[in-house]
């Protein structure tokens, strides 16, 4: 690799497809909102449009308490929430493993757990959210029936049950309610706890997996709408992102989350270095060494990015060419995410206000590349508008909790 090949790795980049620059940002933009548009009139589509049939207005209690249950694919978390003159604040949170994840359980078996663990709580309130990560259709009396649960999670016989309705009958305690929020409800919800304004709320995850939420009009009545954004099917992908596709243990599905996500950021670079070591970028050794390498997880592919070595690539020039590539599939990751979310800001006519995007997820948190590329592309599309970011610690367990005030 030596000067007079200074512009061979810009056109690999630009080629092969791995890069922010070869993608047409309107055409996604505009593809996107379409997508939203059919989702919400029930039209099939990549983008699921699910209402949650929870609104953002109401103003948080001035006192008094809620209790979240998150069943998540590892953990099962429950908190005591405490509200207090506008502030939200976590009392309790205890994590044991997920039931299911240790062997089957039935569906009786896991409401009454749950209702065990919160039944100490009832004293001291009787609103209760719980967040579910799989697939949930959500009713309008915001009760909850999961789709399907993940393979790591083994519950028997929860298909067409009400997750609320049997929770509630198994704790039978008088006057109690429920909701069920998915968790990137709770995440935007989680927002209201920094003070944001309600009115331009975006939640974001962007970790293992991706998705968006935002507010729009379902017949006649505003609410949060969970977008499932991952399911999205781009309007451009490269050679590199289809055979990785084919690669995965569900071929032609979450195709966005595939080109973004934590999951396979990291498999996308290494796929990436493979590509460029048979475009002749790399010197001989270089070459090998991408060739030979087996795997690369998301956080060390990040960690290269800001610094750290790949101790694949001895050479300096290997290495920068490398770290360059990296680069641009991150940064084209990030200019998906801001694509995505200025499709919603334009679809929910947030009139130019400011808006707050209250964002949660493992590469969203810890890539400082990523997120500086995010808010710089979101500052590219969206000129006009003054965009907030907003990460609330324990954001899943505080979002649910203020579902359970929310009318």
């Amino acid at each position: 690799y030596n000067m007079s090949d200074a512009k061979k790795l810009p056109d690999f980049i630009f080629k092969s497809g791995i890069g922010p620059e070869s993608m047409n940002e309107e055409l996604f933009i505009g593809r996107f909102m379409e997508e939203m548009r059919s989702g919400l009139r029930g039209e099939s589509g990549s983008l699921g449009m699910i209402p949650t049939y929870i609104s953002c207005s109401a103003d948080l209690p001035e006192s008094g308490f809620a209790v979240a249950i998150d069943a998540g694919g590892t953990n099962f978390r429950t908190a005591l929430v405490r509200f207090e003159g506008g502030k939200v604040s976590l009392d309790k949170l205890d994590t044991v493993p997920m039931p299911g994840t240790q062997g089957a359980v039935t569906w009786a078996e896991f409401i009454r757990f749950a209702a065990d663990s919160i039944r100490p709580y009832m004293s001291l309130t009787r609103k209760i959210a719980v967040c579910i990560s799989f697939p949930t259709e959500i009713t309008p009396e915001r009760d909850g029936i999961i789709i399907h649960t993940t393979k790591e999670v083994n519950i028997l016989g929860y298909e067409g049950r009400h997750i609320c309705r049997d929770l509630l009958e198994e704790l039978d305690c008088a006057g109690a309610s429920a909701v069920v929020v998915n968790d990137t409800t709770a995440v935007l919800l989680s927002g209201l706890v920094s003070g944001a304004d309600g009115a331009g709320l975006i939640g974001l995850i962007n970790g293992t997996g991706t998705n968006v939420c935002c507010q729009a009009d379902v017949g006649g009545r505003k609410m949060i709408v969970d977008v499932e954004s991952g399911g999205f099917i781009p309007p451009q992908r490269s050679e590199i992102d289809a055979a990785l596709d084919v690669a995965t243990a569900v071929p032609g599905v979450y195709m966005e989350e595939k080109l973004v996500s934590g999951a396979y950021l990291g498999e996308i670079c290494r796929r990436a270095f493979r590509a460029a070591a048979e475009d002749g970028i790399f010197t001989e050794r270089g070459a090998l060494a991408a060739l030979g390498l087996e795997r690369l997880p998301t956080p060390a592919a990040d960690a290269f990015i800001d610094g750290a070595a790949l101790e694949c690539f001895e050479a300096d020039a290997d290495a920068d060419a490398a770290r360059q590539i990296a680069k641009a599939v991150f940064s084209r990751a990030a200019k998906h995410i801001a694509c995505t979310l200025s499709a919603v800001m334009r679809f929910c006519g947030t009139d130019g206000g400011a808006i707050t995007v209250s964002a949660d997820g493992s590469v969203f948190r810890k890539s400082r590349y990523f997120r500086s590329e995010l808010e710089r592309y979101v500052g590219l599309l969206e000129p006009g508008r003054r965009v907030n970011y907003v990460s609330v610690d324990n954001s899943t367990a505080l979002g649910t909790a203020v579902a359970a005030v929310m009318e």
